[in-house]
């Protein structure tokens, strides 16, 4: 489900439920003992969990169970994020963040009585959660009288953001505030002039057009950070932005508007089809970043002997993600933490990606505020292999070399071709073929017969390969677009 939920939930039996939950959502039938195997634990542990989800359930929702297996069964409209609702409740430390997020400071005598917990059991929940919070830096500071989330507004409300992204539509979070979704598409498809409409990650943009309505409401003000009053940018999307938060009765000024503004640009998609209005002030009032993003762009190409490179989207790209850092290098450092775990440079194998994404960031004086670049140059890295695989899919070739029954040998070179996906070209050659062959970066063999000395790395296979042989298989050509 949600990988920063479960993190924050403390208490091991709704964790295992949860994790229950999911597996009987991802499959059609499971046993009680394959249940136990995936979750590691026992069969008489699943029956009374289920006995207790199947008390949680809402009524669109149903538990089967017979001597073929356990199913979880969706009457009409019955919505997943319905079971959501009704079970996470359960939990006290998401209460505990649920009800920080509501309020700048928490009576915690009330919250103990309404949960019926101990204050030693509240501060025992308190340490689990900050250990988790640590990485946004921000923490739960409690005493027997109150509680509060402590660090920079900003952090605080993109760790929100992190959490709540796949709740935007569900009531649980944001039961207590009428906002309204409606008005935020609303600003995007009809109150945007048409010179100044762009594609945007719709759910991401209101997300954070909720979690900003709610901080506004609770008296929890961004923090004073440095940013340029004048750019271009938000002055064309200032007023638009200031009347979206005003039908939700919240009046932004100074740093809040700009930072609803910052929200919005994160949301902003790449691939975009910019208006004349935004492509023409890109050019003049953003001058430098186009010629950075353009002759890095060009050297790519070069290096990589694929001029088709500059008819793609890739300079546009990468001068939306550097703007995204431009605008507000204090707000780009912490906007990172949200996705940290993203992070996954392959500096050996992308090391020309990983150098002239360096210089590029380096070369910006704007930037020299960001101590940390690995995060910029992951996404860098990752708009341009999206661009060079647009122009060259396959971008691994493996070589199939298999001892079997003809018919079974085609058969699973299909099967495993489907698996791997368009991005692996897999082709089939006989052991006498394999010393003619031209090494190409990246390639590596498939075989289930052991190889002498091979040129390549081998990916040995059974002749009826096994789940984890499988699993292994994809695992390992997936690591890479190059």
């Amino acid at each position: 489900m949600y990988s920063l939920l479960k993190k924050v939930i403390t208490e091991k039996d709704i964790y295992r439920q949860i994790i229950l939950l999911e597996q009987l959502l991802n499959h059609q039938k499971l046993t009680a003992k394959e249940l136990a195997q995936k979750i590691a634990t026992t069969e008489r542990t699943i029956f009374s969990d289920l006995q207790l989800i199947r008390s949680y359930l809402p009524k669109q929702w149903e538990l089967e169970t017979d001597s073929n297996g356990i199913r979880l069964i969706a009457h009409k409209k019955a919505l997943t994020n319905d079971i959501w609702e009704a079970f996470l409740p359960h939990s006290v430390s998401l209460q505990l963040i649920k009800q920080l997020f509501l309020k700048k400071e928490l009576n915690v005598t009330q919250f103990l009585t309404e949960n019926g917990i101990s204050y030693e059991t509240l501060k025992r929940q308190r340490t689990k959660i900050n250990q988790q919070l640590r990485s946004y830096n921000i923490k739960i500071l409690l005493t027997a009288k109150n509680a509060r989330l402590i660090g920079d507004e900003s952090a605080i409300r993109i760790f929100y953001h992190r959490l709540l992204l796949p709740f935007t539509h569900n009531n649980y979070f944001f039961e207590d505030y009428s906002i309204h979704e409606e008005h935020y598409l609303y600003f995007l498809e009809k109150e945007l002039p048409n010179e100044l409409r762009i594609q945007a990650e719709q759910i991401f943009g209101i997300c954070w057009f909720f979690i900003n309505t709610i901080r506004n409401k609770a008296g929890c003000r961004i923090d004073h950070f440095s940013f340029a009053k004048n750019d271009t940018l938000f002055l064309m999307y200032r007023s638009p932005l200031k009347k979206l938060y005003e039908k939700e009765g919240i009046y932004l000024h100074t740093e809040e508007l700009f930072f609803a503004f910052f929200c919005f640009l994160e949301s902003w998609n790449y691939n975009n089809q910019f208006g004349e209005q935004i492509i023409a002030v890109l050019a003049t009032d953003y001058s430098q970043l186009l010629t950075s993003a353009t002759k890095t762009v060009q050297e790519i190409a070069e290096e990589f002997h694929l001029p088709q490179l500059v008819t793609t989207s890739l300079t546009e790209n990468v001068l939306l993600l550097l703007l995204k850092y431009a605008e507000s290098p204090a707000l780009s450092k912490q906007f990172q933490l949200e996705y940290h775990e993203l992070i996954n440079q392959h500096k050996d194998e992308h090391r020309f990606l990983y150098q002239i994404g360096l210089t590029l960031f380096e070369q910006l004086p704007q930037f020299s505020s960001s101590e940390d670049t690995t995060y910029f140059i992951n996404l860098f890295s990752l708009l341009t292999q999206q661009a060079i695989v647009s122009i060259r899919p396959h971008r691994k070739t493996g070589y199939f070399i298999f001892q079997s029954e003809p018919a079974w040998k085609n058969y699973l070179q299909q099967e495993l071709s489907d698996l791997l996906g368009t991005r692996i070209q897999l082709i089939s050659i006989e052991l006498s073929q394999l010393k003619m062959l031209t090494i190409e970066p990246g390639s590596f063999i498939i075989s289930n017969i052991p190889l002498d000395a091979p040129p390549l790395p081998v990916i040995y296979l059974s002749t009826l390969p096994t789940k984890n042989e499988l699993s292994q298989l994809t695992e390992l050509t997936s690591n890479t677009y190059l």
